[in-house]
This record gives C-alpha cells, structure tokens and sequence, in this order.
C-alpha cells in the first residue's frame, strides 16, 4: 500500500513492488517507508495517520516537497536504506551503534519508556543491575537497549499485548515498554488498567532516518528538515500533565532559593536602569556582537555576563542540584541576559517564548515549555521560566529561567 502525499493532500493507490532506486533531487517524490506502531504510525479508517506522519506531512508541507510512503516490515525497510533504494524510513530510534548508511532527523515524536509491574508491589525505581526477572518485546528498541546496558532478559514476547499477559501470569516481575504502547496494550487486551502501575526509564527520540545516497545527493536536505520540525513537531514534544508538574515543583525550588540570593534584586535594577533608555536596535546590535565573539569570550559583552558576581551564585546552586538543573538564567525586564550558569548562546531573550510568556505578561507568571532534544549531547531539557516582581505592585524587573534535564528530574524525584 502507497500513501502519495502532495501539497498536503493524501492520494491512496495500489503498490505491488518497491521502487529499485532512488535518484531523487528534493523537487522530486521521495519515497520513504513505515511500518505500524501506534500512536506514531496506524490506520485510521483505512488512511495511514499517526502523530509521526503528521508531523511528517507538515514539515514536506512547509518545504513544498512531495512524498510517497510504503509499509513494509522493518528488517526490510532498513535493507532498502542500506541499499539506497528509498530516501528513508521513519520512526526510527537512534542506532546505539551510530549512523551507519545514513543519518537521523531532529524528533518527530518521543517515546515514553516505562517499567510496568503488577500493582500492589512497592513500586522502587527500577536498578538495571538488580537481579528481577525482566521482558520486553522481541526486536523491539526496549530489547536493544537492555541489552547494550548489557542487561539479559528473561522474557520475550511478540507482542506488547502478550508481555502483559506474561507479566500478569508472574512469569517475569517487570517489562520495559513504551507507554503508549502500554496504553494500547491494555485496551486491546482487555485488561483493568488498576493491575498495574509504572515508573518512567527514559526518553526515546523518533525521527526520520535518511539514506546516505539520498542525502549525498540532497546535500542540504536535512538541514532544511531539521529547521521545520520545531514548528511541525511541538505538539508531539508536550509534557504530561504529571511530569509538568513534577518539573513546575523542582524549578519553583531553585527559583526560591534564588530569590534568597541579596544581589539579586539590586542587579537587576541596575541592569534595567541601564537598558531602559537603549533603543532595540542598540541591543540586537550588542546581541550579535556577543554571540559573534562568545567562543573566543574576547569581548566586554561576553565578560561581563560570564564574570558577574550573580552568575557564579548561579554555578554554585546549579552544581547542588546534581545534574537536574541544566541550565539558569537571569534576564532583565529589557530581556538582557544579567547573569548566567553556563553561558548562552545568545545575550537578548526578548525574541523568545521565555521572555514573551513571562515578563512580557506581568508579574508572577510563569511559563513551562515543551521538550527540547540537544541531538549532540542526547539530553533533553525543559526550560521553567518565571517573572521576577518589582517593588511597585504589578511591576516586572526580569524573569528568570531554569533549564532542566527532565530524565534526571523524573528519575530523580
């Protein structure tokens, strides 16, 4: 079955062979392949959708690229990239291995790892090298992860259905699945969701992986990709309602404790008496500036924000934290960076959603945002922001915003 997909629109016609090649310039058809794995990729009312492929369709939308999907087993997808006869596959997790015949996007999605066990146990965060009887489901990326842990299983099954079955018999204690599918799993099992109760492992980035050939010859393809997926993909990136407020709860801690600080307040009046009067044109303009000699740290501008009094405060509260808060930084009611831990990549956040949803609306708001994925480091991070009050009522002298490493956050707490 082909999905042909152009300007948005979704054409469904019969396919009997894959394509033999691809030599496919970005103005051409790409031919990517899928597989099922609800809620990423499914049928619905005979049409293939998923939360992956729509995110997919906006992203060639944005681009004006058209494309054609066919399903096809995953063993078999992969051999089709590995001999360059489709442009790519999708969802795909990261090789533990890495990139060998192509190379991954940015996420369309993030999978939810999480330990199911049997309710009524005492639920501890699971310790890969305790010994308890574990499963998960055979040739999934759960499998592969456990074992490149070097952790061997006790079980597995063809099916997320049958690994609960497995679990509920007390054939193994525990299963690592992702929680979506845990969610289907139960439904079409039958099950009575009160049997078990879970405790989250970990993240999984899902994106597109792209052939070599296709990309040697589409040498900028990616990049473009990558800068859509932001716009395309938000929605796939949004925290639960539990883990939103398990971050809100850790920030607020370190955001209290940052209030305690006595500089805090003067420095900030001081650097808003500063900007006040600078017009915005004056302030992209020392923007650009820092962020052109920030590597180097050879210029005032740089010195000033990573030599400040506040930021080395900032170092100090952050390394307390063991790894959970990522990142801290002080803006004034301008949205200058005052005081940083470790240095931004930018000095003027006014351009951004954690000045516009906090300072820009007043006092004691507060801003949680999505997920965001740093391919080069594997972390992912959520940024808490919060406007800082002035002495008058209603009145903002900054904001204040918290990077957190959410994995460390939820497993932590």
């Amino acid at each position: 079955m082909r999905l042909v997909i152009m300007a948005g629109r979704l054409l469904l016609v019969v396919w009997m062979a894959l394509s033999t090649t691809v030599q496919a310039r970005a103005s051409e058809v790409l031919h990517l392949l899928t597989n099922i794995a609800p809620p990423y990729q499914e049928m619905v009312n005979g049409e293939l959708g998923g939360t992956s492929l729509r995110a997919l369709d906006c992203i060639m939308d944005r681009l004006d690229q058209r494309y054609e999907v066919d399903l096809a087993p995953w063993l078999r997808a992969r051999e089709q990239v590995r001999q360059g006869a489709v442009a790519g596959i999708f969802s795909v997790a990261p090789d533990p291995e890495g990139p060998r015949d192509g190379h991954l996007s940015l996420p369309l999605a993030l999978e939810r790892w999480v330990w199911v066990t049997p309710a009524g146990i005492r639920l501890v965060k699971m310790d890969l090298h305790q010994r308890r009887r574990i499963a998960a489901v055979l040739g999934s990326n759960q499998l592969k992860w456990l074992r490149g842990q070097g952790r061997d299983v006790d079980g597995m099954a063809r099916t997320s259905t049958q690994l609960l079955r497995m679990l509920a018999a007390g054939r193994v204690e525990a299963v690592l699945m992702d929680q979506a599918e845990l969610l289907s799993a139960i439904k079409q099992a039958g099950a009575d969701p009160a049997q078990f109760q879970v405790s989250f492992q970990r993240y999984m980035p899902l994106g597109v992986y792209f052939a070599a050939p296709f990309l040697r010859s589409n040498p900028h393809f990616l990049e473009r990709f990558n800068g859509e997926i932001g716009h395309c993909a938000a929605a796939n990136m949004v925290l639960t309602a539990s883990e939103r407020g398990l971050a809100l709860a850790v920030a607020r801690q370190v955001h209290d404790r940052l209030l305690t600080e006595p500089s805090l307040l003067p420095a900030l009046k001081a650097a808003g008496r500063l900007n006040a009067d600078k017009p915005v044109s004056r302030i992209v303009e020392e923007d650009q500036i820092f962020q052109s000699h920030r590597a180097a740290a050879d210029h005032s501008l740089v010195w000033s924000l990573r030599d400040h009094p506040l930021s080395t405060a900032l170092a100090r509260l952050r390394a307390a934290t063991g790894g959970v808060v990522s990142e801290i930084l002080l803006f004034d009611n301008a949205g200058v960076a005052v005081a940083a831990d470790p240095l931004p990549s930018d000095l003027w956040q006014a351009d951004e959603a954690k000045y516009a949803m906090t300072v820009a609306k007043g006092a004691d708001t507060i801003f949680v945002d999505n997920i965001a994925f740093d391919q080069s480091t594997g972390q992912f991070n959520v940024q808490v922001s919060f406007a800082i009050a002035g002495d008058k009522p209603g009145s903002v002298l900054g904001g204040v915003t918290i990077g957190l490493d959410i994995e460390r956050t939820l497993n932590r707490h």
